[in-house]
């Protein structure tokens, strides 16, 4: 699996705009990508780096996919109208590539949805750690050993730059 995390900072900075958004992306954002092969497995509100930011993770079986993604996106006039209406919403937006954290497969994740579905959590934290840089491996090692027992949901790291990063996603009451 390959994931894209998009963070959108949204503009004018206030809940109104962020109802606006969230009704915008159910209208259109989810249908239309799913529509063209990805799959929205995250998508949480939050003020950590700027007020009113949305953060949605974007799933794909493999590079691939992102790349069929992407050239159907472009020739599609739902994705362009999308795209110009976000635009309005969330002038700053950046995106980044994550993988999975091996001790954490993405099947806990689809899990978890599948979970939520039936009967909603209401609860989801994130975590974002910083690994010191030659200690990834016991890190990883001491996570394939507790992870039954952690109610985490996703577990991802980017594929360049900050690969000592991990994105935690945890369920329920932590």
């Amino acid at each position: 699996m390959i994931y894209v995390e998009e963070t959108l900072s949204l503009n004018p900075a206030c809940p109104e705009t962020l109802d606006t958004f969230v009704e915008f992306a159910r209208e259109q954002f989810v249908p239309v990508s799913q529509r063209l092969g990805a799959r929205l497995v995250a998508s949480w509100f939050s003020n950590s780096e700027l007020f009113s930011q949305v953060t949605q993770v974007l799933e794909f079986d493999d590079m691939e996919g992102l790349k069929t993604f992407r050239i159907r996106a472009s020739q599609d006039s739902a994705w362009g109208g999308y795209l110009a209406r976000l635009e309005e919403l969330a002038p700053q937006r950046r995106s980044r590539l994550l993988e999975p954290l091996g001790p954490i497969p993405p099947e806990t994740l689809h899990q978890a949805i599948a979970e939520s579905q039936r009967t909603p959590l209401g609860a989801y934290f994130l975590a974002v750690l910083e690994v010191a840089a030659d200690n990834m491996a016991g890190f990883m090692a001491e996570l394939e050993v507790r992870a039954r027992d952690l109610p985490i949901a996703a577990s991802w790291r980017p594929l360049a730059f900050k690969r000592n990063q991990v994105i935690d996603l945890w369920k329920g009451p932590v």
